[in-house]
């Protein structure tokens, strides 16, 4: 006689097929994939509930990481890393803690997708914006797409003050993901310090660089926690202000040969 077994899931028990009839493999699939509530097709899990592989690079998922991120710093930013935990993470996007799990293996993984979408997400905002073949205004908009990024990105640059600010980007981390995070943060200052370095020229010695461009960035970082949208001057405003005083401090241009014969 055929006998009925069952079969733990992370989503709870499921009923197997009968000993004598065995479903077609896919379909098992299919129907824990249903009560999981993640995609179809997406690969088996293995043990502890963590993807055998790489997750499919289809828009789909990428809009669903993207969520995930965004959902995070909403809970880095008003509670700190320590709330964020997958469960949490999940209720926030109204979806199961099994299906998150397709997306991340753990919180320290959405940790890292959080920084490093964030500092990307920077790089590419500033790159934007520099247009000028001009070294003096190349750092004008260097500072200007910088402070705009800052106030208009303020759920993620606002999370990712709180982590930096109490050292989870030094100490949460394991030393292969935090270099990578770290080597788009130097990315980043490499173009604030070349831009510097272009600028001042002669008037800073080589080992004054690197300050002058920490002390730019250092302008910036803080704006989130004064500023107010509803306050008697914009965003635009702020940042052009923020690139105008960046300018003023370089020295003078150099005088066009024959000006005044």
């Amino acid at each position: 006689m055929a006998t009925k077994k069952s079969v733990k899931t992370a989503g709870g028990v499921l009923p197997a097929a009968e000993s004598s009839g065995q479903e077609p493999k896919s379909r098992k699939v299919a129907k824990v994939a249903k009560a999981l509530k993640v995609p179809a097709g997406r690969k088996a899990k293995g043990a502890g509930g963590r993807p055998r592989g790489e997750a499919s690079g289809s828009d789909r998922d990428e809009a669903v990481r993207r969520r995930i991120i965004r959902a995070a710093a909403e809970i880095y930013r008003e509670f700190g890393y320590e709330r964020a935990g997958m469960i949490d993470i999940a209720r926030r996007l109204g979806m199961t803690a099994p299906a998150l799990y397709w997306y991340f293996r753990s919180k320290e993984d959405i940790l890292v997708a959080f920084l490093e979408h964030t500092i990307a997400d920077l790089l590419q905002f500033v790159r934007s914006l520099l247009r000028s073949t001009e070294p003096r205004q190349r750092l004008w908009e260097f500072m200007y797409a910088y402070v705009l990024w800052q106030l208009q990105q303020q759920e993620l640059s606002a999370a990712y003050e709180r982590i930096y600010a109490l050292g989870h980007l030094r100490n949460s981390l394991p030393e292969k993901q935090r270099q990578r995070v770290k080597a788009l943060e130097r990315e980043f200052f490499g173009i604030c310090r070349d831009l510097v370095a272009e600028v001042h020229g002669k008037s800073l010695r080589a080992s004054e660089v690197a300050p002058v461009a920490f002390s730019l960035i250092g302008m910036v970082e803080h704006l989130i926690t004064w500023f107010r949208p509803s306050g008697a001057i914009s965003v635009k405003q702020i940042a052009t202000l923020y690139a105008d005083l960046t300018v003023s401090m370089a020295p003078p241009r150099p005088a066009a040969k024959g000006a005044g014969r």
